[in-house]
């Protein structure tokens, strides 16, 4: 029954995680990891708020550095697409006059 009571409360910790940003997810669940791993290797009260501290600190930094990427990203495309690209094409190629039509296709074979 313990068990039940913590994995509900996990599920519903996790639940209202849809509206955090991306720090403040990977703070949460990196708390929630660190708390078990430091229960599990202690044993005890004080290793769990230890391993949850350094989970929760883990996890934000792991989430903010994805946050960071993700704006850059976003920032570099809309960059893109205000100069008049779409990610990925490249400027049409010009041809030059010295260059000469391919030659017509015989149509017999």
């Amino acid at each position: 029954m313990k068990k039940f009571v913590v994995l509900l409360i996990c599920g519903v910790a996790l639940a209202g995680c849809s509206n955090l940003n991306k720090t403040q997810n990977g703070a949460l669940i990196g708390g929630l990891a660190g708390a078990g791993v430091g229960q599990l290797a202690g044993g005890d009260t004080k290793s769990t708020l230890i391993g949850s501290g350094i989970g929760a600190a883990g996890g934000a930094l792991a989430g903010n550095y994805s946050q960071t990427q993700d704006q850059r990203r976003q920032q570099a495309y809309q960059q893109g697409y205000q100069s008049g690209y779409s990610q990925g094409q490249t400027p049409p190629q010009t041809m030059s006059y010295n260059q000469t039509a391919p030659p017509p296709v015989d149509s017999r074979w």
